[in-house]
């Protein structure tokens, strides 16, 4: 069996847009709608157009295609940009966006001038690629971890590890000697990340562990499919690896959408805080991390709230277990402790905020459906606080 490097393209093309489409309906389903999700949408929803298009380019051979997806390329190291920031929650420096967005410019400018060569469209719309995912992977990789909390670094951890993996395996896209472009692959990784959306340093050293573990998987198996299918180069090998793992990612990818329905329709989160652990409040935390209800958790501590008036919003908020942006508006709060809990709700997109503990300060913000006071997820919100209050050894709130 000879594998070219147009069949390779085309299967690990469409395998990867499988994953990431797979992917943008399980962020969908994450619930009410915040800047961080609206960015993972707009990024799933073009890689998935992209390599469904590069695909489709190479299975029809149509140049008209091919146009249409380089000019989607040139957009995607903005979509990239973005999606940092929002993760990030801050400003990416000036040089770095003038890059991104001059060059999006400037390459798709390029690429429309019937007059430029082949050869120099290639060239420019890698440069411009690789030099922008470099430098947003930099800002990811490089950034200040004291103003975050653990979940929120942990999260950032595992969204570094996909984002180099595939700022190195879109080189192979622009190199005309190499088998294969992966950069399907990468993106299939940050999917795959992503749509676990760790939030504790368990998850997220879980969801590398099995993407570790596909991996490892398919350089194992790989040698015994290439004895079957009779792809004995190099070249065909790395095709072949690149199909499998592929696939295995659009499968994991999948088999998350189902679990996600089930999740929605059958977990109950009272439940898992019967059998919690509130030894501590880190075990306690790490206990429910993998409940749907707290996907979007993140606990503001000491470091995050330094400009706040930390005694004075801890006491205002000891006067509820649950807070919400409407109960901040109805309630009797004095002026500045009711606007520092708005701004920290507005920062992070939270609908919900409840106090952890109150020495040291640690407000627990979600990003959850229907805010509202009459939301039902009150109710369980009410008993994680009650229950959290235990694990930090302090006295609940009223």
């Amino acid at each position: 069996m000879i594998l070219t490097r147009h069949d390779g393209q085309e299967l690990i093309d469409g395998l990867s847009a499988l994953s990431l489409g797979a992917s943008a309906y399980v962020v969908a389903r994450w619930g009410v709608a915040s800047g961080l999700r609206s960015r993972l949408g707009f990024v799933f929803g073009g890689l998935c157009v992209f390599f469904a298009t590069r695909a489709a380019t190479v299975a029809l051979d149509s140049h008209a295609l091919q146009v249409l997806n380089e000019l989607i390329a040139c957009i995607m190291p903005l979509a990239a940009l973005l999606l940092v920031e929002g993760a990030l929650r801050l400003h990416a420096p000036k040089l770095l966006k003038a890059l991104v967005v001059f060059g999006a410019i400037g390459t798709a400018a390029g690429l429309l001038d019937p007059g430029t060569h082949a050869f120099a469209e290639l060239y420019a719309l890698g440069a411009y690629v690789i030099l922008s995912l470099v430098g947003v992977t930099v800002l990811l990789v490089l950034r200040d971890h004291a103003p975050r909390s653990r979940q929120e670094n942990a999260a950032l951890d595992a969204l570094a590890v996909p984002g180099v993996a595939l700022t190195l395996l879109a080189i192979t896209d622009f190199v005309p000697s190499s088998p294969v472009g992966l950069s399907g692959i990468g993106s299939a990784m940050l999917a795959f990340v992503l749509g676990a959306n760790p939030s504790s340093p368990r998850e997220a050293r879980g969801v590398l562990g099995e993407l570790m573990l596909i991996s490892t998987l398919v350089v194992v198996c790989e040698p015994e499919f290439a004895l079957v299918f009779g792809t004995t180069t190099f070249a065909q090998q790395v095709r072949m690896g690149g199909i499998l793992l592929a696939l295995l990612l659009a499968a994991g990818a999948i088999l998350r959408v189902r679990r996600t329905r089930e999740e929605h329709s059958t977990q109950t989160f009272a439940r898992a805080l019967t059998v919690a652990d509130t030894t501590t409040i880190d075990h306690y935390l790490n206990s429910l991390a993998d409940q749907p209800l707290l996907a979007g958790l993140r606990v503001a501590e000491e470091v995050q709230l330094a400009e706040y008036d930390r005694e004075g919003l801890g006491a205002a908020l000891a006067a509820r277990t649950v807070w919400t942006r409407s109960a901040l508006r109805n309630g009797a709060l004095p002026t500045r402790p009711r606007e520092e809990l708005g701004d920290l709700m507005a920062r992070t997109d939270a609908t919900h905020a409840v106090l952890i503990s109150r020495a040291p300060l640690r407000i627990a913000l979600f990003v959850l459906p229907g805010a509202g006071q009459a939301d039902a997820a009150e109710t369980d919100l009410a008993l994680f606080g009650k229950l959290a209050a235990i694990a930090a050894k302090e006295p609940a709130c009223s």
